[in-house]
């Protein structure tokens, strides 16, 4: 074997080495998600809020919320490598860190199942995982053609849905445009009622004198009966998904994380939103 060569394979290894043992920090749902996937849960030593969700990762220690990390909770777990979302921040902490002399990684962000492999792609080449990486591509392609396939068949208006958040257990918001509530419900063959304002807002019995939504979808973390859920919100019970009692429940990291569960998340609220 040539010299370059030899030197080339011996790099490649070190490389892989130090990736095997890294120890790796994770911001962002998707980010903790995609890692653990490819096999690196047990090099994960800490994650932020939304990271505790997936499973596997209850028992980490919490760096706080992903827009709001602190450089030393973070330094404190002796990282090699620190993954965060591209909604992490605030930006001089992320300037701290570096400047400790540790790595980060900023995976890209994205309301789009086409944004995916190219989160999938970053997490990979950053820890050694490439192959491994390649190969969770393929899986979350095959369930976005399913997704495609599964919805493919509309006709007509597509049904009317609400999309209700609590936030760290506060009050529930509505999921307005411009939000990943908003571009789930369009993946996932609905229409968003509330698409007529920005981000989430809170409820009110005038949300509903205009839009009448059939379904409400929910995190499964809220609590209660659906009838008391639907109760709880001014106006909700009128409507028709408040007279039918339609209420799906999902997983909030995965139908809103856009990370590799996103996709089958999504076809089964496609499924529920056809349900006669």
């Amino acid at each position: 074997m040539p010299r370059s060569a030899t030197i080339l394979a011996l790099l490649l290894s070190a490389l892989s080495a130090r990736a095997e043992s890294a120890r790796l920090v994770t911001a962002g749902s998707a980010v903790t998600e995609i890692a653990a996937a490819l096999g690196l849960a047990s090099q994960i030593v800490a994650v932020d809020t939304s990271g505790r969700e997936i499973d596997g990762m209850g028992d980490k220690p919490d760096v706080g919320y992903v827009r709001m990390l602190g450089a030393e909770g973070i330094l404190a777990q002796k990282p090699d490598l620190v993954l965060v979302s591209g909604e992490a921040g605030p930006p001089p902490v992320l300037g701290q860190i570096r400047a400790a002399g540790v790595e980060v990684v900023v995976v890209p962000d994205g309301h789009s199942l086409d944004n995916i492999d190219d989160k999938i792609r970053t997490v990979a080449a950053a820890t050694g995982r490439v192959a491994a990486g390649e190969q969770l591509i393929t899986r979350v392609e095959t369930d976005v053609q399913a997704l495609r396939a599964a919805t493919a068949g509309d006709e007509g208006e597509r049904p009317g849905v609400v999309f209700l958040l609590a936030r760290h257990g506060g009050s529930l918001m509505a999921a307005g445009g411009d939000t990943a509530a908003h571009a789930m419900i369009e993946a996932s063959g609905g229409r968003n009622v509330c698409a007529g304002f920005s981000g989430y807002k809170p409820l009110s019995a005038e949300i509903f004198a205009a839009a009448t939504p059939d379904f409400v979808i929910v995190s499964e973390s809220v609590g209660g009966e659906d009838a008391q859920l639907l109760a709880r919100v001014p106006g909700l019970a009128a409507t028709p998904a408040g007279r039918e009692l339609r209420v799906i429940r999902v997983d909030d990291a995965a139908f809103l994380g856009f990370g590799p569960r996103t996709p089958s998340a999504a076809t089964e609220v496609a499924a529920a939103l056809r349900e006669p």
